[in-house]
């Protein structure tokens, strides 16, 4: 494929993948971003029934909110190509890092099973059914599982002559979806089911083999889940119930995991217990300084590491609730998480003053200048991620964190977000105009941000990856004399004529490897 190929906008990269529905590539976005672009069978998209059924469920699939999801962030007919744009997620798919490192258990497992219920809750709180829950629609990113492709099989339903009893994967349908009958959301809760039982054993629930034989197991017989955790097991038992009404909704999978709590404080809770590094599960048988910058089941293999990043301080008592419900579901350890409290620099320097706000961080920023803040802790070696959430409560400057930076010489990379809504990518020296490595580009626009920012030496440059609010805006590399390892911490900027005020709920400071 030509490399320079454009669809609606979006630059097509490299080929990520082929599925029934079309192809899916990395591309690069018109601001300068990165999303994964679905491509449909032009045989589809020539069809008008076909594409009065994708602007309809477009459209409903826009409306789900992005908790555990890779969301929906265009759509449209380009010529005889119909195209759907969503977030670009790094990482492997579920089936890949069971098949490559053995089952998930314990903490990983667990936060599996949470991130996708709540995936679930906002999918089905949306109006819309997943109708293919499966492995392969699962990613692993650094943040924790996200759920993709939601509402698309419905899209060869009705005048196509795929019937109903076919759409979805046969080992991860529900009996009512073997049947022909009417699809509900408990066909999802029912392949949520099957789904924690593969991670957490490596096995198919009802087996392998013919599809018809598979089908057949799914409504006749019970779930083979022997060696599954038992923190899960009761749970996943009652979601794999033959009887519809039987089986928990999604968010009472959800409250039953984590006591019930908001969608954004459980995906949160996913991000905190998500440790991203998939060690192979036992084989079973059986089966501080001050900156001022001048103004503006299977054989064990060899183990592979994912980057991961957690809450802020905020989600604790939601994480200590969880631990309580599920056993085993512990937070990793921690290099370093903020209250702020202690050996964070207070006090008023040129640029502005810093003062500890509660259990927050505030800094505020005199007209045109840039103040930025020292953790009081060190970098990792071989890379780092740094995440905080702010808001930005005066004035109409811009915030975000940094990485590998020097008090002493001023350098860092700075990640931030603007008052407007644009995110950016800046490497700083004192002294020095800042060089933008990415952007301005523009995010939506709300009243708080988390900010997640990953540094990792790749040969002789930097790659450097900011998340905004769960999602992935930026990915660029560094190798014109690309800063190391050092310091990490908080800045914020004001504008030319008035002050910043910017409020710090959460930071802290993770290794980017299992190193």
């Amino acid at each position: 494929m030509d490399g320079d190929r454009v669809i609606g906008g979006y630059t097509l990269r490299r080929l990520l993948g082929r599925g029934g529905m079309g192809e899916v590539y990395l591309a690069a976005t018109p601001t300068g971003g990165l999303a994964a672009v679905k491509l449909i069978h032009p045989a589809l998209a020539r069809d008008p029934a076909f594409r009065r059924r994708f602007e309809r469920e477009v459209a409903a699939a826009r409306l789900v909110a992005r908790f555990c999801t890779a969301p929906v962030l265009d759509a449209g007919l380009d010529g005889d190509v119909a195209y759907l744009v969503t977030e670009y997620v790094k990482g492997p798919d579920l089936a890949q890092a069971v098949n490559e490192q053995g089952p998930l258990a314990g903490g990983n497992l667990e936060a599996l099973a949470v991130g996708i219920a709540t995936a679930l809750s906002a999918i089905h709180g949306a109006g819309v059914i997943h109708r293919d829950l499966k492995p392969s629609n699962v990613l692993l990113s650094p943040l924790g599982p996200r759920v993709i492709d939601f509402g698309i099989a419905q899209l060869v339903e009705h005048d196509s002559p795929v019937s109903q009893a076919l759409l979805g994967t046969p080992a991860f349908m529900a009996p009512e979806q073997v049947r022909g009958e009417p699809v509900t959301p408990a066909a999802d809760v029912f392949a949520w089911g099957g789904l924690i039982a593969y991670a957490g054993t490596g096995r198919l629930p009802f087996g392998s083999g013919a599809a018809g034989t598979v089908l057949y197991r799914i409504v006749h017989d019970a779930p083979r889940l022997d060696g599954l955790d038992d923190g899960v097991r009761g749970v996943v038992e009652r979601a794999l119930a033959k009887d519809v009404l039987a089986r928990p909704t999604a968010a009472e999978l959800l409250a039953e995991l984590v006591g019930g709590t908001r969608l954004a404080a459980a995906s949160e809770v996913v991000e905190r217990t998500w440790t991203g590094n998939l060690t192979p599960a036992p084989l079973r048988t059986g089966g501080p300084a001050d900156g001022a910058g001048a103004p503006p089941g299977r054989a064990r293999r060899r183990r592979k590491r994912w980057p991961w990043a957690v809450a802020g301080s905020g989600a604790l008592v939601l994480a200590v609730a969880a631990a309580a419900t599920l056993p085993g579901l512990n937070a990793p350890s921690r290099p370093y998480e903020a209250g702020f409290a202690r050996s964070w620099a207070v006090g008023a320097s040129d640029a502005g003053t810093a003062r500890l706000d509660g259990a927050g961080y505030e800094l505020t920023v005199r007209p045109g200048w840039r103040l930025w803040k020292s953790a009081p802790v060190q970098e990792p070696e071989h890379g780092v991620i740094v995440s905080g959430r702010a808001t930005l409560e005066e004035g109409s400057g811009e915030y975000g964190v940094w990485c590998h930076g020097s008090a002493g010489s001023g350098e860092r990379y700075e990640f931030g977000v603007s008052g407007a809504g644009a995110v950016s990518i800046v490497k700083r020296r004192t002294g020095t105009q800042g060089k933008a490595l990415y952007g301005p580009a523009k995010v939506p626009r709300t009243a708080a941000n988390r900010i997640v920012a990953e540094c990792v030496r790749n040969g002789s440059a930097v790659t450097l990856r900011m998340w905004v609010n769960e999602n992935l805006v930026a990915e660029v590399s560094d190798a014109d004399a690309p800063y190391g390892p050092g310091e990490a911490g908080v800045h914020a900027a004001s504008g030319p004529t008035e002050q910043a005020r910017v409020r710090f709920e959460s930071f802290a400071v993770r290794p980017a490897t299992g190193t």
